[in-house]
């Protein structure tokens, strides 16, 4: 049965989506960028647990035909053999009020499983949202579906978006975009950019394999330097948030690159030509994480709240008191 605790679920963010899930629930699929995308989040057995669709659209938006259209979309996907899928329009998954959108449309289904969904306009983000969440027939489907769609929030309120999966939540600020991203076993990186500058987080698990044999300092040496090509670095051993850590600082190698800064800037033009950054390495959670930019001399302050902002468990277990940590 769905464990209905809200303690135990964690945030999910993405594309300036943000949801609260299920800590065992994570993102399986992900597509499109900013303007046009989709996400898909799976439970530990694989199974879809919650969809969501997102398009900008600047003109009139027939809430009720996009409704429309989706379900006829899940009819089509249905495999031979399965169950005809009822639909039900005249349901309230969530109301207007909780999810403070005016054109808000609900649905729910049934098939071999139970989806229960909402779509709606939202004329801040210029968005059309849907979102559906799926549970098993004998789970409280319209409860978990009502909680985790309650959560939603379709775009950033101050400027900074999050971005959370598989252990690694951080906030970007919203001019930048996703331009990579890994997401392996061992190694979640996310990459953004903007107008040459770049943010960067990583975390690393099994930290007791990689720095085997190894200081941080000597592994940070080797490791951080792909994220920074053409620069020269510079690591110092100090401690942040109270993990061990090394502190990264750098500049660009080619003295071209100094000449076109000096100009950039004497025009009172922004030109990323710093790194910086932290490597700090989680002793009880068993990982090592890193955020770290390349940034306009005058925007380096960017990168200490990006990595402020990381959540590391221990630090969150730390402010509870309880080991569980606050659902952020």
């Amino acid at each position: 049965m769905m464990n209905m605790n809200r303690e135990n679920w964690a945030v999910r963010g993405w594309e300036g989506v943000l949801l609260h899930v299920p800590s065992e629930w994570d993102i399986a699929a992900i597509s499109g960028d900013r303007n046009q995308g989709y996400m898909r989040i799976d439970d530990t057995q694989n199974m879809p647990r919650v969809e969501l669709k997102w398009q900008k659209s600047t003109g009139f938006v027939n809430v009720t035909g996009v409704v429309d259209g989706y379900l006829k979309d899940l009819q089509k996907k249905r495999k031979k053999g399965e169950p005809e899928i009822e639909t039900d329009r005249d349901c309230s998954v969530v109301s207007k009020r909780q999810m403070r959108k005016q054109d808000l449309q609900c649905f729910a289904w049934r098939g071999a499983i139970e989806g229960y969904g909402a779509a709606w306009y939202c004329p801040d983000c210029q968005r059309v949202m849907v979102v559906q969440v799926m549970a098993l027939p004998d789970e409280r489907g319209a409860e978990l579906a009502r909680e985790v769609i309650g959560s939603l929030e379709d775009h950033p309120h101050d400027g900074w978006i999050t971005w959370s999966t598989y252990g690694l939540q951080m906030e970007v600020p919203e001019r930048f975009e996703m331009s990579g991203q890994k997401l392996m076993a061992g190694l979640i990186e996310l990459r953004f950019a903007n107008a040459g500058e770049e943010i960067v987080g990583v975390r690393w698990g099994m930290a007791n394999v990689v720095l085997r044999g190894r200081t941080l300092e000597n592994w940070a040496a080797a490791e951080i330097r792909d994220y920074h090509k053409g620069t020269k670095l510079e690591m110092t051993e100090t401690t942040f948030r109270g993990h061990p850590a090394v502190e990264v600082s750098g500049y660009f190698i080619n003295p071209l690159k100094h000449m076109q800064s000096f100009v950039m800037h004497i025009a009172r033009r922004p030109y990323a030509d710093v790194v910086q950054g932290w490597v700090w390495h989680c002793v009880d959670e068993n990982r090592i994480y890193y955020a770290g930019a390349l940034l306009d001399e005058e925007h380096k302050e960017i990168i200490k709240r990006v990595a402020e902002s990381i959540v590391c468990p221990e630090d969150a277990a730390a402010e509870t008191g309880d080991g569980k940590g606050p659902i952020r």
